[in-house]
């Protein structure tokens, strides 16, 4: 009667364990058992997602490791980097650029040190898609009058609709002292606002566009507008010295002696 309690307990314990929970935390949140699939999101060629499971096994123990199962990884998709902190299991994969936009499922086992013969596996559900990121742009509101050395702020409204971030850039053609380049990094699935600040330094009427790059100097998109500047009277002499890109060759002597004559203006 003793031992047929013992060998009833200890299949309880081992029916228990084979039910041990897995629990993804993101991107997405999800309770899973043992063969279950679970959608992530969405990626995009040539970017690194990551994925974070809970240790927590809902028994008495903690999963300590986390495995990919290598056949189930697609082809030219690479394990960046794994991490185990104090309450989690975290794992980065980079899509290849050739990547085509389809589903892929990868295979993650999970296990505990203390008890080898406990094993969950789960599967995890990739989109790959192309143009995840968009980016729009508002221009400030006009009304005033904008008189060289006024900023004028632009906006760029950034949505990430990617599990992962993506570094880009936002860069003009207008001269280098008059806009300075935007480093920005879009959160995965995110609507962002990013200022963009341009101070003209000469008076007229000027065309330029912003762009906006991904990490490897790529236009993504790109943004035309048009600014008409007031001169004050040191602006007007002192144009010359900052707006060279929208002046003629053959009006150099003039531009040197309006900036000459603006180095001993008053502002």
């Amino acid at each position: 009667m003793f031992k047929q309690a013992i060998i009833l307990s200890a299949i309880i314990l081992l029916t228990s364990l084979a039910f041990a929970e897995v629990n993804i935390i993101y991107p997405v949140e999800a309770n899973l058992q043992s063969g279950n699939t679970i959608q992530a999101g969405s990626v995009s060629p040539n970017q690194v997602f990551e994925l974070i499971f809970s240790d927590n096994s809902g028994h008495d123990f903690e999963w300590d490791s986390l495995n990919v199962n290598e056949t189930s990884l697609p082809v030219g998709w690479k394990i960046v980097s794994q991490n185990n902190t104090d309450t989690s299991l975290v794992v980065s994969i980079e899509v290849p650029k050739n990547a085509k936009p389809n589903f892929y499922v990868i295979e993650f086992s999970l296990s505990n040190s203390n008890n080898p013969s406990v094993k969950d596996s789960v599967n995890v559900s990739v989109v790959v898609k192309q143009n995840l990121l968009d980016v729009s742009f508002v221009r400030p509101s006009l009304d005033g009058i904008i008189v060289v050395g006024d900023s004028v702020v632009y906006k760029g409204v950034v949505s990430n609709s990617s599990i992962a971030s993506q570094k880009i850039v936002f860069s003009s053609d207008v001269p280098s002292n008059w806009f300075d380049s935007v480093d920005f990094d879009a959160k995965p699935n995110s609507l962002e606002e990013v200022e963009l600040i341009l101070t003209p330094k000469s008076y007229g009427k000027h065309f330029f566009s912003f762009q906006v790059l991904d990490k490897d100097g790529t236009i993504i998109k790109s943004y035309s507008s048009e600014l008409n500047v007031r001169p004050t009277l040191k602006g007007k002499f002192s144009s010359a010295l900052s707006g060279f890109p929208f002046f003629t060759f053959s009006l150099a002597p003039f531009q040197l002696f309006d900036s000459f004559i603006s180095l001993i203006l008053p502002n």
